[in-house]
């Protein structure tokens, strides 16, 4: 049975050992591992839990959310054994789509093989012979970078990681620049940039050789029944071992004495104690939560924070139609299209929301499963990186029709990919930046927390830990990062923190 609402219970007690403060994937995930031996309470602020991770129906369509596809959902990968170990994957059946993805540019439209590394240099090298020696130095560069990063992951030092310390304040394109001389080439390789929203030359070498082994070589994985499937089972364990879950269950301050969070206060008044207190929500908005004797202290680590940058939104339509689309030949997963190879360029245009010259990509989740609708109709995602501020101070009618006619655009694009589009809609949404602030409450509807220019001087350093000794992070805020394996590797730190520190005490 899925799980989208949970309401509040009477006669909550108003002392637990733990209490989570928002119900996306890393929040319930820490919440479940926690719960074995000590009394958990999870609150969200919506009906609907999961954040970038929820669903939503619409006239027997059923819709993700935001995420398109996991990497390290193998066993084995650090990812899986967090999931598994929180019980997220009991009874959840995950699929591996037949290609990785289709990426289409000017003049070249490209199949990426799944979890077949051979395969897709034979492909690269068909295309661009002169550059069989920089794909093959390249990629093998790949390779060293994410085999450190998990040997980092489990030890938690550098030790013997040169190629992490050579790279560590290095951007993509500097990396490619050493191996790569096609531009055309460069952008084809580094197609999975919008996955965290940076162009090349200000993403971080270190975090995309990562994210790029992991899909390309290990594959890309997605739930049968849709991430959701994953939140569910994360809500039953935290339940069956005797936590709390509520929905519709809105946190108003943190009362703060000596550094510590004496007291939880809810938006219903009720005010709740416990041992740790860990914000799964928007940094600034815990921060902004806290209330007490220690607001310089606070201040000052608010202002670092704002030293960082946030990541990109985005623009995101929602079609349910009626017609299998395989019938007329669409049978990829997800697919890309980029209308130039000069990625900076496209990313300068997503943040102005020049959506013309947007790069989009394309999933069409019931070309994975036959969960989404019924037979002979598709579910199709179509989803740009987009800029916050061109949706700011607008009316109500002008960000309508503004929202229509950005839609507009992207559905005649579109329409090259999935010819006849328009005519088998049967339900569309439409979702912009402020959407996402909305329901998630990230700032700026960020959907990757912090930008990632550069291992070392931004993200690897941001820690679970903060000035106020009982408050700690799980979530996109902290390290590991955005994504759903990143979140995920946060939400385990913070539980080695919590497990590691009552083992001293003991």
């Amino acid at each position: 049975m899925v799980i989208t609402r949970v309401w509040c219970l009477a006669n909550m007690p108003n002392k637990y050992d733990v209490i989570v403060i928002g119900a996306g994937i890393g929040g319930l995930a820490v919440a479940s591992l926690l719960s074995k031996d000590r009394k958990v309470l999870v609150l969200e602020k919506n009906h609907t839990l999961g954040g970038y991770c929820s669903n939503f129906k619409r006239n027997g369509f059923t819709f993700e959310s935001a995420v398109q596809s996991v990497n390290g959902l193998y066993r084995g990968s650090p990812v899986y054994e967090i999931l598994n170990r929180s019980q997220a994957l009991k009874g959840v059946n995950i699929v591996c789509p037949a290609n990785l993805y289709r990426s289409i540019f000017p003049d070249y439209d490209i199949v990426v093989p799944q979890a077949n590394i051979s395969q897709y240099k034979d492909l690269l090298y068909s295309i661009f012979p002169n550059e069989s020696n920089g794909i093959n130095d390249l990629f093998a560069t790949f390779k060293c970078i994410y085999d450190e990063m998990g040997d980092y992951y489990r030890t938690k030092v550098l030790k013997r990681s040169p190629y992490i310390v050579k790279y560590c304040r290095r951007s993509l394109q500097e990396l490619m620049d050493s191996f790569i001389k096609s531009r055309e080439l460069q952008a084809i390789i580094s197609q999975y940039w919008m996955y965290r929203g940076l162009p090349p030359d200000r993403f971080s070498a270190i975090t995309f050789a990562y994210i790029w082994y992991d899909y390309t070589v290990n594959g890309s994985y997605f739930p049968e029944s849709g991430m959701w499937s994953i939140i569910d089972s994360l809500v039953m364990s935290i339940k069956s071992n005797n936590g709390e879950v509520r929905g519709g269950d809105k946190v108003s301050k943190l009362c703060v004495s000596t550094d510590t969070i004496t007291e939880l206060v809810r938006e219903k008044g009720e005010r709740i104690r416990a041992e740790t207190i860990i914000s799964n929500i928007d940094l600034f908005k815990t921060f902004e939560m806290l209330s007490g004797e220690d607001e310089r202290t606070m201040s000052l680590f608010v202002k670092k924070l704002h030293e960082n940058s946030l990541s990109i939104s985005a623009f995101k339509i929602y079609l349910g139609l009626g017609v299998d689309v395989k019938d007329a030949g669409v049978t990829d997963y997800e697919i890309f299209i980029n209308p130039s190879y000069d990625v900076s360029a496209m990313y300068s245009s997503s943040m102005s929301n020049d959506f013309k010259n947007v790069p989009f990509s394309v999933t069409i989740y019931s070309n994975i499963s036959d969960s989404f609708c019924k037979k002979g109709n598709s579910v199709v995602s179509i989803s740009a990186l987009s800029g916050y501020d061109y949706w700011q101070n607008m009316t109500v009618s002008e960000y309508e029709q503004k929202k229509q006619e950005c839609a507009d655009v992207m559905l005649d694009r579109c329409e090259k990919v999935i010819p006849g589009l328009r005519t088998f809609i049967k339900v569309k949404v439409i979702a912009t930046p402020l959407t996402m602030e909305r329901y998630t409450g990230n700032s700026r509807g960020a959907i990757y927390g912090w930008n990632k220019s550069s291992l070392i001087d931004e993200i690897r350093f941001i820690n679970p830990t903060t000035p106020i000794k009982n408050l700690l992070l799980a979530s996109h805020w902290t390290k590991m990062g955005g994504g759903i394996g990143g979140v995920l590797l946060s939400s385990d730190r913070t539980y080695d923190i919590i497990r590691n520190k009552e083992r001293r005490n003991s």
